[in-house]
């Protein structure tokens, strides 16, 4: 791999932050009897039931089940988006749940990448605006954040997009630069939820040739959910959830 693709990947302040903690990380990605219910009127619906699950670091995770089992719900406590109602998440050796205000969203914003399946592109902003987006925000140079952006959207093929705009994209298109906006700030931890979903089989398969590609050329921990067992497939190793809890895990018989 050369230097500028390893560039990609690499996340200083996530190796201090690791480091900091003064011992070996043995998991890269941690969560504790995770519980979390909602309330809607007078119901109470316990959606997870006491999860736990340990990733280490470089690893492709598929997370898969039905709708309803609680993958999305999961998804973002671990991406730090909502929190438990008990258990713990920790990431590199951070414990999530020692953070708040703007540590926490310094935190997410600089270790964690999201590729949602609706994509989020900002219609008000152009396709290069909308990558530079998380570095501009975290106080990065416009020439820098600039010129990162354009590498990230060449590597995902859209070099010769950067000036339209949302609806002049089709879907896939969308999702390559939602995946290189993902990458901006260096994360070390992906979180990607059902990015194929609203796609048809071909532009669906083109965008796992690229979660391929980034797990074949960087050091990236990846979580992936999925309804569909033959994306799963594809990971490095695979966590079914059902009603909530984990009912089943295996390494992939066809890991990259």
């Amino acid at each position: 791999m050369s230097e500028k693709q390893t560039d990609f990947f690499e996340n200083p302040d996530l190796e201090k932050a690791s480091s900091s903690a003064g011992k070996e990380v043995p998991f890269f990605l941690s969560a504790e009897n995770i519980y979390k219910k909602f309330r809607i009127g007078k119901t109470s619906i316990e959606v997870l039931k006491g999860v736990s699950l340990q990733i280490r670091e470089g690893v492709w995770t598929a997370l898969y089940g039905a709708s309803g089992s609680g993958k999305t719900t999961l998804l973002d406590i671990l991406g730090t988006i909502s929190k438990p109602d008990s258990g713990s998440v920790t990431i590199a050796g951070v414990p999530v749940e020692s953070l708040s205000g703007n540590d926490l969203v310094h935190f997410r914003r600089k270790n964690i990448g999201f590729i949602f399946q609706s994509y989020h592109i900002l219609p008000e902003l152009n396709l290069l605006e909308n990558v530079m987006l998380p570095s501009l925000l975290e106080g990065e140079k416009s020439s820098g954040a600039r010129a990162r952006a354009m590498e990230l959207l060449e590597m995902v093929g859209l070099k010769d997009r950067i000036r339209h705009r949302s609806n002049e994209l089709s879907g896939g298109e969308q999702q390559r630069a939602a995946i290189a906006r993902s990458l901006m700030n260096r994360p070390k931890l992906l979180l990607a939820d059902e990015p194929t979903g609203n796609l048809d089989h071909e532009t669906g398969t083109g965008i796992l040739e690229l979660f391929q590609s980034i797990r074949q050329h960087s050091e990236a921990t990846i979580l992936m959910v999925t309804h569909d067992q033959s994306i799963a497939g594809l990971a490095d190793y695979t966590v079914k959830l059902s009603g909530g809890r984990l009912a089943e895990e295996n390494i992939a018989s066809n890991p990259l």
